[in-house]
């Protein structure tokens, strides 16, 4: 493939000298006498050429202004720079200016065939090298988009496990239908408060749709027993959060649910179950589910008992705060007005 040279010198014999070397080596030559015939020259087949010949001192827009506009316009493009002889700081001006090479004139034959081979050499490794980046970057970027196609496809079927998960749930007792997803609304509604991430707010939504999980094993004539219960029937439902934790235990994408379905039944006053946990060693979001699990609890009808309406429960989460439910929540919950959920 011929390679394409401008030179561009204000002295006609000097584009003649050029001319000739080059042409006579197998090149594309186009001569230019000055800037603006250089910048017509890039404009209109700037994408074919190859290196341009540029001469620093020359009558309108001189060596350098033309240099920058080069780069500005055609950064991949290789500037080789032509000097006064012995005018080494000149030169070493232009390579500082980001020219690729320089050469002082007189120009000889040999020195200039070197110097274009060099340049030419070096400016292909480096075009080939941006051809192997740019490459590796748009295959990262469709791995990168296939990546997020996974998570999200992944990300769905989580959510869509989760919510048959819930359905089934709540199909154990009529009396509760949609708490699971009602402790969901609140839960997330708290988070956001808090200005927990996305990633939080996503285990917060799962484990709040599968907090109550255990008690698929139990009996719905327990469940739904409008009399009191026995110790024994009593003793059952409290080991919901076990066997809850105990039916997840094998399936990996459930595993950050566990804290929250393990512990929504404990206590700041560690009077709670099944682990008697107090205080701080319950996380904070088993204890965001927790407050919105009794929420939901006191203002949905019950086998044993009606609704409670919102400003009774409200008080009531006042009356427990500190004892059953973190204060500082309790607050937060009352401040933002969630209960108007």
């Amino acid at each position: 493939m011929t390679r394409h040279i401008v030179t561009t010198d204000d002295d006609p014999a000097i584009r003649k000298v050029l001319q000739l070397f080059l042409t006579k080596e197998g090149y594309q030559v186009t001569p230019c006498q000055d800037g603006h015939e250089l910048k017509g020259v890039l404009e209109s087949e700037g994408d074919h050429v190859d290196l341009v010949l540029l001469d620093i001192k020359m009558p309108g827009p001189s060596g350098f202004d033309m240099l920058e506009m080069i780069q500005r316009r055609h950064p991949s493009l290789p500037v080789v720079m032509l000097t006064a002889f012995n005018d080494l700081d000149t030169g070493m001006k232009a390579i500082r200016a980001g020219a690729s090479d320089y050469l002082t004139k007189p120009v000889r034959r040999d020195t200039l065939l070197d110097c274009i081979d060099r340049t030419l050499t070096k400016s292909l490794v480096h075009r080939e090298r941006m051809a192997t980046f740019e490459q590796s970057r748009n295959h990262q970027e469709e791995l990168e988009a296939e990546l997020r196609q996974a998570l999200n496809a992944l990300k769905n079927t989580t959510r869509a496990t989760l919510e048959a998960f819930s359905e089934t749930i709540e199909q154990k007792d009529a009396y509760t239908k949609g708490h699971c997803h009602r402790v969901r609304n609140i839960v997330i509604a708290l988070g956001k408060a808090l200005d927990f991430s996305e990633e939080r707010l996503a285990i917060l939504e799962g484990g709040a749709l599968l907090h109550d999980i255990g008690k698929i094993g139990i009996a719905e004539d327990v469940l739904n027993k409008k009399d009191k219960l026995t110790k024994e029937e009593m003793e059952l439902i409290r080991m919901h959060p076990v066997s809850g934790e105990r039916i997840i235990g094998h399936i990996e994408m459930f595993q950050a649910y566990r804290p929250i379905i393990r512990s929504h039944h404990e206590r700041m006053d560690g009077k709670g179950y099944p682990d008697g946990l107090k205080g701080n060693e319950i996380p904070l979001d088993v204890r965001i589910v927790t407050l919105a699990d009794s929420y939901d609890a006191m203002t949905s009808n019950r086998a044993y008992r009606s609704a409670l309406p919102t400003e009774l429960a409200v008080e009531e989460l006042k009356l427990c705060s500190g004892t059953q439910f973190d204060p500082q929540l309790v607050d937060l919950f009352i401040e933002k007005e969630i209960y108007l959920l």
